[in-house]
């Protein structure tokens, strides 16, 4: 089955060079259109907050705070030191965003339908170390949320982006990241980057004998970097 999965994988991504299939980018004057959805807050106790967001700032894509307004009326002021979670349900014109840049790789690879994949549908932050010397906690936006269960990959709010049409605010094409913040089984923060990815691919995914295996060479390509995540995902112990 896992043999079988990662030829899937493999052929897919040798016939879709353009596709990345991360969940499109939220930039600091786009927060904004988020308000008013549907949002759910894990603070650092555990505990649950659910309601809307009236007001919030994204900052270097870094989240620094937000009014959660629950549903009984009360406003809470919360800061990243108070969350390790926001969950935010996306809005249409978000979502037309997230599949523009997600469907094609993620449906293929599966041959499921892509609503079926679990949170492609809502905007997460999470609390992840920032690769900084003083390994200092942040919120940052989850790119590969119902994949991410052996790696985590985080927008790199330091990452330069190419151009591409947006409407309204959003990113519809282009857009591409060369770098990402990579978690592996919850441990120390990469930076992953266009022109190193060959070296970070065997540091990645070295102990999956199958994914080295596979994509070797001239068969690691930057573009295909959701794909191999997934394929880790799914075929990898």
């Amino acid at each position: 089955m896992k043999q079988t999965l990662l030829l899937l994988a493999l052929l897919f991504l040798g016939a879709t060079a353009q596709a990345q299939g991360f969940i499109t980018v939220i930039n600091d004057d786009e927060f904004s259109v988020l308000f008013g959805n549907p949002t759910t807050v894990t603070r650092t106790d555990g505990s649950e907050l659910t309601g809307k967001i009236t007001s919030g700032t994204l900052m270097n894509g870094y989240l620094k705070s937000i009014t959660l307004k629950t549903v009984d009326g009360e406003k809470h002021k919360l800061k990243p030191e108070d969350m390790i979670k926001l969950s935010i349900k996306a809005t249409k014109i978000i979502k037309l965003a997230m599949i523009t840049e997600s469907t094609t790789s993620i449906q293929e690879l599966t041959k499921t339908n892509f609503d079926k994949i679990d949170n492609l549908d809502s905007v997460i932050f999470e609390r992840a170390a920032r690769a900084k010397k003083d390994d200092k906690y942040a919120m940052m936006q989850l790119l590969n949320p119902g994949f991410d269960s052996k790696i985590k990959v985080y927008a790199d709010p330091n990452a330069n982006q190419t151009g591409g049409l947006s409407m309204g605010g959003v990113q519809f094409t282009g857009g591409e990241d060369k770098s990402y913040l990579f978690v592996k089984k919850g441990e120390k923060t990469v930076i992953t980057r266009k022109k190193n990815y060959n070296k970070n691919f065997e540091e990645l995914y070295s102990d999956c004998p199958e994914m080295l295996k596979a994509f070797a060479g001239n068969k690691i390509k930057w573009q295909d970097l959701a794909g191999h995540v997934f394929a880790y995902d799914q075929v990898c112990e």
